[in-house]
């Protein structure tokens, strides 16, 4: 599994450096807004974009947050059980997110492919369906991060200590 954990950590660099660029081109077509109104000038474009870029920022920071272990989720019982006890219920909370994700996977398929061939309302010349693509790529990399998750997980059950897959 030592390929798993190069390919999430190189999956989530890239979502993390995708994301700050939608960031700071959020900001940017933000501020060229303000300026323009405050110039009485109407750029029609900049609030379709930032909102758009905004969105696919903040879908590819929680599949990356996924992959961290900080995303939305009820610790207390996690807290309160240690060693196996601990384990099994990480998984278990992981297994059910998973089975979410990919129910998630199949539908944002769906929705883009709907969605696809719609148009931006300021710039006709742009696919709604980029907008939405941002749903598969979100719950699919987060489906492979919650696995890689279980595998780590898995690895401190007793076990599985000895097993030959569980040798690094």
């Amino acid at each position: 599994m030592y390929g798993m954990q190069i390919l999430t950590k190189f999956i989530a660099r890239l979502q993390i450096t995708l994301g700050v660029l939608l960031l700071v081109i959020f900001l940017a077509s933000t501020l060229i807004q303000v300026v323009t109104r405050y110039l009485g000038i109407s750029v029609l474009w900049t609030e379709e974009v930032a909102v758009n870029s905004f969105i696919w920022a903040m879908f590819l920071g929680a599949a990356v947050m996924v992959r961290e272990n900080k995303h939305f989720g009820f610790d207390v019982l996690t807290h309160y059980f240690k060693g196996t006890k601990r384990s099994i219920l990480v998984i278990s909370q992981n297994l059910i997110m998973l089975i979410f994700c990919l129910l998630c996977s199949l539908y944002s398929v769906e929705i883009t492919q709907a969605f696809w061939h719609s148009r931006w309302i300021s710039i006709p010349e742009f696919r709604q369906g980029y907008v939405w693509l941002i749903m598969p790529i979100t719950f699919i990399s987060s489906s492979v991060y919650l696995l890689d998750n279980i595998y780590n997980e898995a690895k401190t059950l007793s076990c599985f200590k000895g097993a030959s897959w569980n040798l690094r």
